[in-house]
């Protein structure tokens, strides 16, 4: 299958509203399946959670980071995600899934090199918020080797934090057909207080100066800055109609059993 050509610099833009967390899962699915297909170019997704939700990595296991009881009392939707890394909460965050050919990234071709080309372009984005923000080069070597469920428990290499070293943006990447899809968690609302406490060992979460932020704005100077890092331009649509019908038929392999 071939790999539709970017050489115009035009990357698709969907700007989506709160869905469920299986549907979002499959949504993101559906959109690297088309990127892959030829049948789109590259695309980025701005969405919400229509509830307070939890996504595990590729290679979590939901029975040794989630505290079940508490999934199950509070109705909690648990999904699996295609990307790897750790568990994210989500429910208060702006979320952001970048579907493009490995040479859309070009020089950067390593998955660590894509994802820091990926949070310069956040970078960008919240200086014009007046958050001035680092990469992480380093990490303690415990942090490297110890065992922690919550993705935002601690920021290690390649991560984005603000003064004071608070995570800004928790992300994580898959790769299928040379095609990079990166979903990225953005959190700019107090944490839902039905999340406290479900994830094992639990880490209270640090206050991000994005949090209050509003979305609109916030979406806004990121497209600003993915044009400015990328070269691109903007092309607002929605999803076609083959990628919802694939997104309808993928749901139900993300809607895990209720913890």
């Amino acid at each position: 299958m071939r790999l539709l050509a970017t050489v115009s610099g035009v990357w698709r833009l969907i700007q989506d509203g709160a869905g469920d967390a299986a549907w979002n899962m499959a949504v993101d699915e559906a959109i690297l399946e088309s990127v892959i297909a030829g049948e789109q170019p590259p695309t980025v997704r701005f969405y919400c959670w229509a509830r307070p939700s939890v996504s595990l990595g590729r290679l979590q296991r939901a029975e040794k980071v989630l505290n079940m009881s508490l999934c199950r009392e509070r109705d909690i939707p648990v999904v699996q995600r295609l990307t790897g890394g750790k568990a994210v909460l989500h429910g208060h965050d702006l979320t952001l899934c970048v579907v493009a050919p490995v040479r859309s990234f070009a020089p950067a071709h390593r998955v660590l090199e894509v994802h820091l080309r990926l949070v310069y372009a956040l970078a960008k984005g919240f200086r014009m918020l007046g958050v001035d923000t680092r990469p992480v080069v380093q990490a303690e070597r415990r942090l490297l080797k110890g065992s922690h469920a919550n993705c935002f428990a601690h920021a290690l290499p390649g991560d984005l934090t603000a003064q004071g070293g608070v995570k800004l943006v928790g992300g994580a990447q898959y790769r299928r057909a040379d095609v990079v899809m990166e979903q990225m968690s953005i959190p700019i609302a107090p944490l839902p207080e039905s999340l406290r406490g479900v994830l094992q060992p639990w880490h209270e979460p640090d206050k991000s100066p994005l949090i209050g932020i509003c979305c609109e704005r916030l979406i806004a100077v990121l497209q600003t800055g993915f044009a400015s890092e990328f070269g691109v331009e903007w092309r607002t649509a929605a999803l076609s109609p083959s990628e919802a019908a694939r997104s309808n038929a993928l749901r139900s392999r993300y809607l895990c059993e209720q913890a």
